[in-house]
């Protein structure tokens, strides 16, 4: 399957260096093993802070520790200019949400990376930036519970309808 033709994600946090790359690296593993080649899958931030710069090394840490590399993650930005590139934007969080649909993505292309444990009151993944070890540790673990099923409304998705609208 060409790059073309394959199913844009794009996992979108404030900064993307935490969040979002574990979030892209998490889910690509998850992709492979189940043998789900037909997505591309790349993270971005809301923020411009960082753009160009690596994962934040508590992150990049994390992945390590977990099996995963980060070391070639380099933060990029979302804008209104860009955010047509992608078929499905999962955000991180309630204002990673927000400001997705301020820069005039449709409401029906945007997920919430934890909608599918609690639909009537989605909780976010919370950013670990400002806080300890054990932050990253819990964001990996919120990552690694819904991966499965985001990729499985993800699929079931793919099978109704193409998500560009």
């Amino acid at each position: 399957m060409s790059e073309k033709q394959k199913i844009r994600l794009l996992f979108v946090c404030l900064g993307n260096i935490c969040r979002s790359p574990l979030a892209e690296i998490v889910v690509k593993d998850v992709a492979t093993r189940r043998g789900l080649h037909h997505y591309h899958i790349e993270s971005a931030g809301t923020g411009d802070w960082h753009v160009g710069g690596p994962a934040d090394p508590r992150s990049a840490s994390k992945a390590k520790e977990k099996g995963l590399d980060l070391s070639r993650h380099r933060a990029q930005q979302i804008t209104a200019h860009n955010c047509h590139k992608w078929d499905w934007l999962i955000a991180m969080d309630a204002d990673n949400r927000r400001n997705l649909l301020l820069m005039g993505v449709p409401e029906s292309r945007i997920l919430m990376m934890r909608q599918f444990e609690n639909p009537v009151n989605i909780p976010d993944v919370p950013d670990p930036y400002y806080g300890g070890a054990h932050g990253f540790e819990d964001a990996y673990l919120m990552l690694v519970g819904n991966a499965e099923a985001l990729l499985d409304h993800l699929e079931s998705q793919r099978e109704d309808s193409n998500p560009r609208r």
